[in-house]
């Protein structure tokens, strides 16, 4: 049988060396191991454990029983056509809705932002910096809208505070394409509006650059090994359209594939580095990024999520350094390697001198794996402590699991993705100390922590069947019946006590606040959302105003006015707003405020931005819809879906304490040539160095 590309993983380093050695070995001797020369297709020398091999089927199958082997699966990049899912299935945003188009643009705050009675029919001076909702919302516990009695379409006319603005923190939004960096909101040369206080705009590369983003794959290479660039900048370096030097775009796309294309010092400082599955051609600036004179042709998902961010009027990080990342879009880097290659970035990106750190990295990622097929006429559930109840397929699921995904995401839900290359390399990715935040998903789903009495409930096709030996499919991968734990990518980081058996996550896992109110003005969880306590946090969401191109699966543009233009109309379209929704937009509004914090508290973990989020105080049930948990699998109480499960009411606001900066920079002193210090004691342990 012809060979196919494997991914293995080990249960550490060690292992990983044993087997690699048998296995390119011409005979093992071994009963598990194939007894011939097997190609190591990809070392992957920035993990320890893990690597690709070709192998037969039935070569797999049998090296699968090696109790060194942690997982052995198909390399789902090596084969896109069978296991890449359609762009368009892993957004997490709500069923769309056709919305009627607007006839004016604002800079005012703005909510419901699709309703019409919410727009003047002639923008004014005053809506050249409007913003959305998600900004008021997040400075402060209370939600204004509720604290001051506000219609939930009303407009406010407001200064946002806020502490942070991201500074020196690398912000990578990983979506669905290279998202259009030519909007306005991207650029830092705009007529006819002012900027944030204290905004500086630029990149991270020389040129002195109009536009404020970089794309990782791309231009990342310049940022991490300028010498290779460098030493022959008339073949390797080119000026983007906005006067940045950027990589030529072959080369950048070599660097990331082989080690060879690297500078001596790069390797010798980072001789682990690594390097990752080969990028398509097709990612492109023109086709991924779009310029100042033609729109990307891909990332309609992407752009309003970078402007949620960290756009330069309606983006909490405005002054973060701004990347963007084609991870699951046509010709994107595919999902595992996309993950290669943010962790790469982190990893060897230079020190900051300012701070003598490197900068740190959140990630913020509105997508997820889910579907509606799983269950079928011989399936059964097991709730909490209750023996297994066949129930008979799709047309008799119990309430607990026939409500999910019917508000949001078309019948779809998520289960526990089971160990393989993929989780393995998200896993790695938050190791090497990237904060990833993503959108907890638009399934209505309970989602609740180990201790839960609903953590273990799940379906199997047999009555007797373990979590672990129930299986069901999501785009080709093997997936548990759980219903109530996290899915994929929330499931990062998943943890396992050996002595407790406690299950801890290292994702930031957010939910979507809704734009409409709950009976009695209350505030509320938007009702697709996923819910319970294994939610870190909720964002505002629905009705935010959001930077984009044509996107008419979220509802028709209102129209823009000049001073809010692309610097050249010819083949650009006209850059508007949408009205974007979903976890999709509360993932990023999240991003954007937690950047905020790490540019305070820059030594700050994943486990800091969690406890951040579990140290502010709830919301009360006099302000914010709770609803009541529900106990039974055929509780009717599951199809309230604005109810929070028992989840707490956690929604993220500034605590001004978490604000004081804990990083300074560096200050240095030196003495000159020629200065003279006479009578003068230094006593041990003193240094001119100090940060303050």
């Amino acid at each position: 049988m012809s060979e196919k590309y494997y991914q293995l993983g080990t249960h550490n380093a060690e292992q990983w060396h044993e087997i690699h050695n048998e296995l390119i070995g011409e005979t093992s001797g071994l009963a598990n191991v194939p007894d011939r020369c097997v190609e190591c297709a990809d070392e992957k020398t920035h993990s320890p454990t893990r690597g690709t091999f070709l192998l037969t089927d039935e070569e797999a199958a049998t090296l699968k029983e090696d109790p060194r082997v942690k997982f052995l699966n198909i390399d789902y990049a090596s084969y896109p056509e069978q296991f890449k899912p359609p762009p368009e299935e892993l957004y997490a945003t709500p069923t769309a809705t056709l919305l009627n188009r607007w006839n004016g643009e604002n800079v005012k705050i703005y909510r419901e932002f699709e309703v019409s009675n919410t727009l003047p029919g002639t923008p004014g001076a005053e809506d050249l910096n409007r913003a959305s909702w998600s900004l008021i919302r997040h400075a402060q516990k209370l939600d204004p809208y509720v604290a001051e009695g506000r219609a939930d379409n009303y407009v406010y006319q407001t200064n946002v505070t806020q502490y942070g603005d991201g500074k020196d923190v690398d912000v990578i939004v990983a979506d669905d394409g290279g998202g259009w960096i030519g909007h306005p909101e991207f650029q830092n040369n705009c007529t006819g509006g002012a900027a944030p206080n204290g905004y500086t705009g630029g990149n991270q590369l020389p040129g002195n650059g109009t536009c404020d983003v970089l794309d990782v794959v791309l231009d990342g290479p310049y940022y991490l090994d300028p010498d290779y660039f460098n030493e022959d900048p008339a073949t390797r370096l080119t000026t983007r359209w906005d006067g940045t030097t950027v990589p030529v775009e072959s080369f950048a796309r070599a660097w990331w594939s082989n080690s060879n294309n690297r500078s001596a010092i790069f390797k010798f400082r980072h001789p682990d580095a690594g390097y990752t599955a080969t990028i398509t051609s097709g990612y492109t600036r023109s086709y991924c990024n779009g310029s100042n004179t033609a729109q990307s042709s891909v990332g309609t998902h992407c752009t309003p999520c970078m402007a949620l961010t960290y756009g330069r009027t309606q983006g909490w990080a405005y002054n973060a350094n701004k990347w963007v990342l084609n991870l699951y879009g046509t010709n994107g880097t595919d999902i595992e390697p996309g993950f290669d290659v943010q962790k790469i970035f982190h990893t060897n990106k230079p020190i900051n001198p300012k701070y003598g750190t490197k900068n740190p990295t959140v990630s913020s990622n509105s997508w997820g794996y889910r579907s509606s097929t799983k269950g079928s006429n011989g399936d059964y559930y097991h709730f909490r402590s209750d023996p297994a109840v066949q129930y008979g397929g799709y047309t008799n699921e119990p309430t607990f699991i026939s409500h999910m995904g019917l508000t949001g995401d078309g019948g779809r839900w998520k289960s526990e993705m089971k160990t393989n290359s993929i989780t393995t390399a998200l896993d790695e990715l938050i190791d090497s100390g990237v904060i990833f935040v993503c959108a907890a998903g638009n399934s209505n789903q309970k989602q609740v922590n180990w201790g839960h009495q609903d953590f273990d409930n799940y379906i199997s096709a047999n009555a007797g069947d373990t979590i672990e030996q129930s299986s069901y499919s999501e785009f080709g991968i093997e997936v548990t019946g759980t219903t109530n734990r996290r899915g994929f990518p929330q499931q990062g980081g998943k943890t396992v006590d050996g002595v407790t058996g406690e299950v801890t996550y290292k994702t930031i896992n957010i939910g979507a606040i809704d734009d409409d109110y709950a009976t009695g003005n209350l505030e509320r969880k938007v009702n697709y959302s996923d819910r319970g306590n294994g939610i870190n946090a909720y964002f505002a969401a629905d009705g935010t105003l959001a930077a984009n191109r044509a996107y008419t699966s979220e509802g028709i543009y209102p129209d823009t006015y000049p001073g809010f233009t692309a610097n050249s109309g010819s083949g650009s379209g006209v850059p508007e707003d949408c009205a974007f929704g979903g976890t999709s937009a509360a993932c990023p509004v999240a991003a954007g405020f937690i950047s905020t914090l790490m540019g305070l508290n820059r030594g700050w973990t994943y486990a800091d931005v969690q406890a951040y989020f579990a140290g502010l105080d709830d919301q009360d049930g006099s302000v914010f819809y709770l609803g009541t948990e529900s106990t039974s699998a055929t509780d009717s109480n599951w199809n309230d879906y604005n109810s929070l499960e028992g989840g707490p009411a956690l929604v993220g606001y500034q605590k001004a304490d978490a604000f004081t900066q804990t990083s300074f920079p560096v200050r240095s002193m030196q003495i000159g040539n020629g200065l003279t210090l006479t009578n003068v004691q230094l006593t041990r342990g003193q240094r001119f160095d100090r940060g303050n």
